[in-house]
């Protein structure tokens, strides 16, 4: 119809840390928005509103959480 939908942004939270294995946070349906490193690895990347719905707003001004936005 010669126009395009602009998709919401999404994002990949990660804990800054030192150690081997990062933290991301995933949504694990049954408990919520949690941080883990190796398991949930299919639900990593959220929109800013799913972020903030489930409590987790404050990722985005916090120095020891690292935001990359997905495609």
């Amino acid at each position: 119809f010669g126009y395009e939908v602009e998709k919401e942004k999404r994002y990949r939270v990660k804990l800054k840390s030192n150690s081997e294995e990062i933290d991301y946070l995933v949504d694990t349906k049954s408990n919520g928005f949690r941080f883990f490193s190796n398991i949930y690895t299919q639900r990593r990347e959220h929109t800013r509103k799913e972020i903030e719905e489930a409590g987790f707003g404050w990722v985005f001004d916090c120095p020891g959480i690292e935001i990359e936005e997905v495609e």
